[in-house]
């Protein structure tokens, strides 16, 4: 068993690896790796959260999209979850959260099992696995099939209002952390302004792909960017004052897992394209709800297409060209989402999670987010050229009517 430590410009890249014959495998992926995690034997330093059963390892692959390697391990018959980190950096947020969200008994994230460091430098973790259903959107998505088919919610508000209410929990316990990384402290416009140079990295990584997007689609798309872009920086500059905590940071519906009840947060890495300076930055509490609308409006953007037999690029002209249909298949997103903030507001103390207790401040907030974030997913969609940046784009287009 060796360990790799990649050094590519100012990156570092750790890979821990087994060596059978001439073939190199991910070390997360064998037995002998997890043995010696679970032993605290070997290069890495071991911290353990809570103790393991003995017994026989088995280690099953979890293939993901994903760059961090995952895989699930059974230990004396208990099962649990193996990341490990590919980006080396002291930087890391996840392992941050998992510590405090376990210390704090936190019954919506997995609990942390085990840390593996390799000079202070988090490389791995194990959580206990989560018996669930699986990916948190898919009741979401299962839900707006169903209304588009036969416009019947089913029971879908009462599962967003129980996912606000898990949100405003983590919040609230988010709210009391002490610690350096998480510490609340209030909005200035030193953090403003961080917020918005990441936005403007993004937009101009993006530049010669918006001009090629608005050409193909006959708009001025960088017309429309400039608007939104002027729009955001007015309305974050009104959020001075609020308290900021540090949020999941990347809240979309796949980022839950839904057990038929309750649903669990996961994987706190914060947004893959947010730079490094932005990452440190906390937001106030409003913007976790802000991704989660954005997610619904994913969902039902990609419902519609595939109820339809239709490519997002069709489904994006489809909601320009009639207003009347673009507005009846949205009512789905609308309405759950007004039930999945009821159910936040119901639960959350808004005095200590955003420093007031008045809920316009909040709205208001949070419909700063929403645009904050739709400008994030559309240089990120048009960036890494996944076909999606429809979906912000069709946001962006309504914001800017």
């Amino acid at each position: 068993m060796r360990g790799l430590l990649i050094k590519v410009r100012s990156q570092q890249v750790f890979a821990p690896v087994v060596i059978r014959g001439s073939e190199y495998v991910d070390g997360e992926y064998t037995t002998e790796y997890v043995e010696r995690l679970v032993r605290g034997e070997g290069l890495l330093e071991i911290k353990k959260y809570s103790e393991f059963p003995e017994g026989h390892v088995v280690v099953k692959p979890l293939p993901t999209e994903w760059t961090n390697v995952i895989s699930v391990i059974e230990v004396g018959g208990s099962k649990y979850v193996l990341k490990g980190y590919r980006t080396f950096s002291p930087e890391l947020i996840e392992p941050k959260f998992l510590r405090y969200l376990t210390k704090r008994r936190f019954p919506y994230s997995p609990e942390l099992a085990l840390e593996a460091t390799l000079g202070g430098v988090v490389v791995a973790v194990m959580t206990k696995y989560v018996e669930s259903l699986g990916d948190g959107g898919v009741p979401f998505y299962l839900s707006a099939l169903k209304y588009l088919e036969s416009r019947e919610y089913g029971d879908i508000e009462a599962k967003a209002r129980k996912l606000g209410s898990i949100v405003a929990l983590f919040h609230e316990t988010m709210s009391l952390c002490d610690e350096e990384w998480c510490s609340p402290k209030e909005v200035t416009d030193e953090v403003v302004n961080a917020w918005l140079d990441d936005i403007r990295h993004q937009e101009i990584r993006a530049r010669e792909s918006v001009r090629r997007l608005g050409k193909e689609l006959g708009m001025s798309v960088a017309q429309l960017i400039d608007s939104s872009l002027s729009k955001l920086e007015k309305s974050l500059r009104e959020l001075q004052g609020l308290r900021l905590i540090r949020t999941h940071g990347d809240l979309h519906l796949a980022q839950t897992l839904y057990d038929g009840r309750d649903f669990i947060l996961i994987d706190f890495e914060g947004e893959p394209g947010r730079t490094e300076g932005r990452k440190s930055v906390l937001e106030t509490a409003s913007r976790d709800l802000a991704c989660l609308l954005r997610s619904l409006h994913y969902i039902t953007m990609f419902a519609y297409g595939e109820s339809r037999k239709k490519k997002l690029g069709e489904v994006f002209r489809d909601f320009l060209k009639n207003e009347d249909l673009r507005e009846e298949v949205l009512r789905w997103q609308d309405r759950v989402f007004s039930a999945l903030l009821e159910g936040y507001m119901g639960t959350a103390n808004l005095l200590d999670v955003q420093g007031s207790s008045d809920e316009e401040v909040f709205i208001k907030s949070l419909r700063a987010w929403v645009l904050e974030r739709s400008l994030y997913e559309f240089f990120y969609e048009i960036n890494y050229g996944t076909g999606y940046v429809y979906v912000p784009l069709e946001h962006l287009i309504r914001e800017n009517s």
